[in-house]
């Protein structure tokens, strides 16, 4: 392969690394090309992330002009988070349970199997020892999960199907300390 100055000094400019000076040989070239090491790139990879956050300040600043508000929805914490971090975890423990007649465990005409896809409830019994009355706990429950906060306890669940939060319901048990939720499951094809 042939190698011509000229042909190099295309290139140089196709590339723009810039003025380059020939020697006796021709072959080498030097360039006052900027050279890299880890430092540059590190310094450049700081450079990048200013730019980035200068970006995201701004957004922000854009959003809290327009809604008036000293803080953005994201910057404040849920007051159950601060709840989450401080208290203890209950023991609890779920159960799946299905309706079945004679009809599905002899001919197995329904198609239910004995998977947890084919249970139509979940029980879910929580532990929490030292809560003196029902008073004492505080329940809330959405088609996607379960919060349980008492004033030692906090313990917040996800479900792993969506359930009918108008058919739950919840009964203390004074004598163990243990409150039983009973969850139904929405239909399947009612979720499409």
């Amino acid at each position: 392969m042939d190698c011509r100055k000229s042909d190099i000094k295309n290139l140089v400019s196709l590339l723009n690394l810039g003025d380059t000076d020939s020697e006796d040989d021709g072959c080498e070239a030097k360039t006052n090309m900027y050279k890299r090491n880890p430092h540059s790139v590190a310094y450049d990879i700081h450079h990048l992330k200013n730019y980035e956050n200068e970006g995201e300040k701004s957004k922000k600043n854009d959003i809290s002009k327009q809604s008036k508000n000293i803080w953005s929805d994201d910057e404040v914490l849920d007051d159950d988070y601060d709840e989450a971090q401080t208290k203890e975890r209950p023991e609890y423990e779920m159960v799946y349970q299905q309706d079945v007649t004679a009809d599905d465990v002899f001919l197995q005409l329904s198609g239910k199997g004995p998977g947890s896809n084919s249970c139509e409830c979940l029980l879910i019994k929580i532990k929490l020892p030292e809560t003196i009355s029902r008073n004492d706990i505080t329940l809330k429950i959405s088609a996607l999960s379960l919060i349980c906060k008492t004033r030692k306890y906090y313990l917040d669940l996800d479900f792993p199907r969506h359930v009918d939060p108008s058919k739950c319901s919840a009964k203390w048990n004074q004598s163990n300390y243990v409150l039983i939720i009973r969850l139904y499951f929405e239909d399947e094809c009612l979720l499409g």
